[in-house]
C-alpha cells in the first residue's frame, strides 16, 4: 500500500464504522437504542440514558458500588477496590488485549456503543499497526483488524437471534440503573439487556475459550459472575418493588472466533444465586462502611494458619505405601 509521508502511520492505517453500515445493521434490529443521554450529574434513582464514559466515572453524588467493585471486595480487599474505583485519586485505566476489544466492539454493534475503528493490517506485529490501535484507544474507539471487522456480522447476526428469541420479541439495552440502598449507599449497574416487562435480564459474554454448559458453569464460579447477577437483580427489584421474586438472570456467552458458537441459555440455580446474593448484601455493608469513614484497607492483619490441601496429604501418603524406606524415615 502506498503511504505519504505527511501524514502519520497511524492516520493511514484505520477507519471508522459507522453504525449505518449494511453489513452490521441487522445486529441492531429490535434492540432498542438509549435516546440522547446526559452528561449531567445522576442524584436520583432510576433508569438513566448515559454515555458509556459517564456511566464508567461513576455520576452518583458519592462513590457507587458496581458489581465489578463489589468483586474486589469480596475476592481481593477494599484497597484493590477503591483503587479500581474511578472516583479514586488512585484510579488508573486498565489497558486491555485484542480479545476485549473483540468483545467490546460485538456488544457495540449489538446494543449500540463506542465507535469501531478498524485497522488495515494483518495483525499488531508492525509498528504502524500498534500506533493505529493506540490511537483508536486514546480516542474512546474500539480498534479492530480490518479482517475481524468483516466477521463481525456473522458474529453478531446469530447472537441478535437468541436475544429476539430469550425476550420474546424487542427488548431494552445498555440500560443505566442507579439506586440506593435503604442506609444511603449509593449503587450502578449498567444492563445489556432486559425485557421491557423488567422481569427478564440477559447479559452478553464473549470468550476466546469454550462455550458449553459446563465451561460457562465453571467460569461463572472463577470469575464471581454470581455476584454481577445478585446486583443486577438488585438494581431491578429496587427500582419496581412489585418484581421481587420474579426477575430472572440469564447469562448468554459467545465464542469470539468462527463458527461463532453460542452457548446455551446458562441460567444459575438457587444455590448458586443464594451465594451472590450473600456476597453482594456483605461487599455492600463494606463498601458503605469504607466510603464512610474513608478507610479502605488491604487483607486482613489477622494471623492466617495455613493448612495442606487434602490432595497434598493423600499424595504424600500415597508415595509413602509406594517409595522404598520413605515411610520408615518418616517416623
Amino acid at each position: 500500500m502506498e503511504t505519504r509521508p505527511d501524514k502519520p502511520a497511524a492516520a493511514r492505517s484505520t477507519r471508522r464504522v459507522k453504525a449505518s453500515d449494511p453489513s452490521l445493521a441487522a445486529a441492531r434490529q429490535l434492540a432498542a437504542p438509549p435516546p440522547a443521554p446526559s452528561a449531567q450529574p445522576v442524584f436520583t434513582a432510576g433508569w438513566h440514558q448515559l454515555e458509556d464514559a459517564a456511566y464508567h466515572a461513576d455520576p452518583c453524588p458519592l462513590p457507587s458500588l458496581s458489581s465489578s467493585i463489589a468483586n474486589l471486595v469480596i475476592n481481593k480487599s477494599l484497597m484493590h477496590a477503591w483503587r479500581a474505583h474511578p472516583r479514586s485519586p488512585l484510579f488508573e485505566a486498565s489497558v486491555f488485549g485484542a480479545a476485549v476489544d473483540r468483545g467490546s466492539a460485538a456488544h457495540s454493534v449489538l446494543f449500540g456503543g463506542l465507535v469501531i475503528e478498524a485497522v488495515e493490517a494483518e495483525d499488531y506485529r508492525t509498528a504502524a499497526a500498534r500506533e493505529a490501535r493506540d490511537a483508536a484507544r486514546s480516542s474512546g474507539r474500539i480498534p479492530l483488524l480490518a479482517k475481524e471487522v468483516a466477521g463481525l456480522a456473522a458474529m453478531t447476526e446469530p447472537a441478535r437471534r437468541r436475544f429476539v428469541e430469550l425476550h420474546g420479541g424487542g427488548f431494552l439495552c445498555e440500560q443505566s440503573a442507579i439506586w440506593r440502598h435503604r442506609e444511603g449507599g449509593w449503587r450502578r449497574a449498567r444492563i445489556d439487556t432486559i425485557s421491557t416487562d423488567r422481569c427478564l435480564i440477559v447479559d452478553y459474554k464473549t470468550t476466546e475459550g469454550a462455550v458449553d454448559a459446563h465451561a460457562c458453569e465453571r467460569r461463572i464460579a472463577d470469575m464471581g459472575l454470581q455476584i454481577q447477577a445478585a446486583a443486577y437483580v438488585d438494581a431491578v427489584e429496587a427500582l419496581h418493588p412489585e418484581q421481587i421474586g420474579r426477575v430472572r438472570f440469564v447469562f448468554q456467552w459467545q465464542e469470539q472466533k468462527a463458527p461463532y458458537s453460542l452457548s446455551p441459555p446458562i441460567e444459575m440455580s438457587e444455590a448458586f444465586m443464594s451465594l451472590g446474593r450473600a456476597q453482594w448484601r456483605a461487599a455492600c455493608h463494606l463498601w458503605d462502611k469504607a466510603v464512610q469513614h474513608g478507610a479502605f484497607p488491604g487483607y486482613s492483619r489477622q494471623p492466617h494458619v495455613a493448612c495442606p490441601p487434602p490432595w497434598e496429604l493423600s499424595r504424600w501418603e500415597e508415595r509413602c505405601l509406594t517409595e522404598t524406606g520413605l515411610l520408615e524415615a518418616s517416623q
